[in-house]
């Protein structure tokens, strides 16, 4: 498998488009690997002996242990689908806690793991921020806009500020407070008040 692996990906032809299965194959050993050892652990020779494929065919793919890791971590992330549903507000709860749903065991271990290495390691933040986080945000951006041409929110806000508070929020229910120790329905209903709040202090800049 591996053979033929690499021997796809040296013979594709430029302008083709990539070998997916090399490119699956990697990014699972990747997120298996970061569920299962020290992410110090979780080198490129790990990788390449987990996932079978070789070091030089991995390389043209991801330039850099961190871009491979920011993929993978984003690999399994589902983004944020914002589907109008009334006003602004209930249409971005509805968002982030039909978003949270899939937020499980794995998922959220793995969120909590690229929390861990953005602070070690500046240039994964970065490469994580760059390619995979903020593009997530553009559908809420959206959203906000939507609430300012509607008047719900002040024409005045930072959207991107208003973005950081929401998502503030929700990372801290998750990766701060812990959820296991208290009614879901009543985490759930706490940061939707926070959400409330910060939606009442857009609306009074207008």
């Amino acid at each position: 498998m591996t053979d033929t692996l690499v021997s796809e990906t040296q013979s594709r032809a430029p302008g083709r488009p990539r070998d997916t299965t090399l490119e699956a194959s990697v990014l699972s050993a990747t997120v298996d690997l970061l569920l299962e050892r020290d992410t110090r652990e979780v080198t490129m020779t790990a990788i390449t002996e987990r996932s079978g494929v070789s070091r030089a065919a991995i390389y043209r793919r991801w330039p850099s242990r961190e871009e491979l890791i920011a993929a993978a971590l984003d690999s399994v992330r589902s983004g944020v689908e914002v589907t109008p549903s009334g006003s602004c507000l209930e249409t971005i709860l509805n968002a982030y806690e039909q978003a949270s749903v899939v937020v499980d065991g794995r998922v959220g271990t793995l969120i909590k793991k690229r929390v861990a290495l953005g602070l070690e390691n500046e240039k994964l933040r970065a490469l994580s921020w760059e390619r995979h986080v903020s593009r997530r945000r553009e559908p809420v951006a959206a959203e906000i806009r939507r609430g300012m041409e509607t008047g719900e929110i002040g024409p005045g806000v930072d959207v991107e500020a208003m973005i950081d508070l929401i998502n503030g929020m929700y990372y801290y229910q998750l990766v701060v407070r812990s959820a296991a120790s208290e009614d879901p329905a009543a985490a759930r209903e706490r940061v939707r008040n926070a959400v409330r709040l910060v939606f009442e202090g857009a609306a009074r800049r207008g």
